[in-house]
């Protein structure tokens, strides 16, 4: 079992606070998606973002921690549920506004810069600590991750539809 927070103090306040907002939003807003697309929309964030954490804050590299500190507890775990319905609000919107054209790019670096600021806030409630991490940093992989969430989303999209066609 995972070690609880040896202090609950602002990062374990601001972490709930933020996760039961995103998910309430996210159960607020009309379905849209068939559940099996859904699941894979809000499994992509977490799954990129540890993915990530294990590239970027492994021992050699370690540019960040999550929450107290360099050990693995509860509460890091749960940084990864932010990931989901953010994830989703991202291709949700995208899909809702039916962006399209050259405003594909300007969406993305609109999410990427909302991603950066909501991940600044993050950081000022110690939610994330940088030790060789740069907030700019940030912003250039939103931008590469969000590219490739509509590149999945489109492949599940279209696998999807070439299922319940036949």
């Amino acid at each position: 079992m995972l070690p609880l927070p040896q202090k609950f103090d602002l990062n374990e306040w601001c972490l709930l606070i933020c996760i039961i907002l995103a998910f309430t939003i996210f159960f607020w807003l009309p379905k849209r998606y068939p559940f099996s697309i859904t699941i894979l929309l809000l499994l992509f964030g977490p799954t990129v973002a540890r993915l990530m954490d294990h590239l970027l804050a492994f021992a050699k590299l370690d540019l960040y921690n999550l929450m107290d500190g360099p050990k693995f507890e509860l509460f890091d775990l749960f940084t990864y549920l932010l990931y989901a319905p953010f994830s989703y609000f991202f291709i949700y919107f995208y899909d809702r506004w039916n962006i399209r054209g050259y405003w594909i790019v300007v969406y993305i670096l609109l999410f990427s810069s909302g991603g950066a600021f909501f991940e600044w806030i993050l950081k000022v409630c110690h939610i994330f600590l940088y030790k060789g991490w740069i907030l700019g940093y940030s912003f250039n992989v939103y931008f590469v991750i969000q590219t490739v969430e509509l590149l999945f989303y489109y492949t599940v999209r279209r696998a999807y539809m070439s299922l319940t066609i036949k």
